[in-house]
């Protein structure tokens, strides 16, 4: 657990500021962040992270391509070979995806035809594909797909194992889902942002930043920093927007799916079309990588968040034409 004013001594000690206010960020979350005087964020790494950090190297390069959608990089906390925390610069009112998009859409939900509920996400997608240029050059490498496939069904198998209530969930129509990427077999690939979500969207007024370039919360850091498929990112985004939609209907609008459906569907059409005027994709190779996401889902909520598995049941059916 991080001291009361160990944040506040970190910005002074490392930034040269004078600080005297700090806050937590109270939301789920793998690692524990700290606001200090509304002006820095401090990220402690729950375990700190061997030097390099992936998401530092990361941030570093899409600083120097010139991509400004992400909060400043200010300082990393380095001892014993470890990366212990991150100093960031703050977003003042800024609230992440899963709170101001959650809103929208519920207000949308209540008819109100002022939210423009289409309009972030095709924003969302257009900041993805800048990223994705912007980080093309980095570890750019031809990348082996198949074993996305195998760790697609080894979650599979873990969520039937440790959930209940899974027994639509047919191995044959995974596999089947899976199966572009098998065929495919070998595709371009680059470094990616690795958990990209619609809480990695942070809102304030007209802002629109993406955040936290830790990678993938259950992969360990060699493979943070391998070269992935950017679809990656595009299908975890994605399914995001149907979690947001899941959301919705889980905690304020029960009674509203088939609305909160037509949002997701048109909201991920909205995004893909902006991200694919830049980087055209494979339809079915997407899907193969949303069905992955949706799987890995279920592992997060496993080991992390047991709540969070709802978004999976909601969204993995359609997927698989159930």
């Amino acid at each position: 657990m991080v001291a009361a004013g160990a944040s506040i001594d970190l910005v002074q000690r490392l930034l040269g500021r004078s600080a005297t206010v700090e806050r937590p960020i109270t939301v789920d979350q793998t690692n524990y962040s700290v606001v200090v005087d509304e002006s820095f964020i401090v990220k402690w790494l729950q375990p700190p992270v061997p030097v390099p950090h992936p998401g530092v190297e990361t941030i570093r390069h899409l600083a120097a391509a010139g991509f400004d959608e992400m909060p400043s990089l200010l300082a990393a906390a380095e001892h014993d070979g470890n990366v212990h925390a991150i100093i960031s610069a703050y977003l003042p009112g800024a609230v992440d995806g899963w709170e101001w998009y959650v809103d929208d859409v519920d207000k949308w939900l209540a008819v109100d035809d002022a939210v423009d509920v289409l309009g972030p996400a095709r924003r969302m997608g257009a900041i993805t594909s800048r990223l994705h240029s912007a980080l093309a050059d980095l570890d750019a490498a031809i990348v082996d797909v198949r074993p996305v496939v195998e760790q697609a069904i080894a979650d599979m198998h873990l969520a039937k194992a440790r959930l209940d209530g899974l027994e639509w969930l047919d191995e044959g129509r995974v596999r089947d889902a899976l199966q572009p990427l098998l065929d495919t077999g070998r595709v371009d690939g680059h470094r990616i942002h690795g958990d990209l979500h619609a809480g990695q969207f942070l809102r304030s007024g007209p802002v629109m930043l993406v955040t936290d370039f830790d990678g993938n919360p259950l992969g360990d850091q060699t493979r943070r920093r391998l070269a992935q498929s950017p679809l990656r990112d595009v299908a975890s985004l994605v399914q995001s927007l149907e979690h947001v939609a899941a959301i919705v209907v889980k905690r304020r609008r029960p009674h509203e799916r088939i609305a909160a459906e037509r949002f997701a569907r048109e909201a991920t059409a909205a995004a893909l079309q902006a991200y694919t005027a830049d980087h055209p994709i494979d339809n079915d190779l997407l899907h193969g990588f949303r069905v992955a996401q949706e799987l890995h889902e279920y592992a997060y909520s496993i080991h992390h968040l047991p709540h969070w598995r709802y978004v999976a049941d909601a969204a993995l059916p359609a997927l698989l034409g159930m």
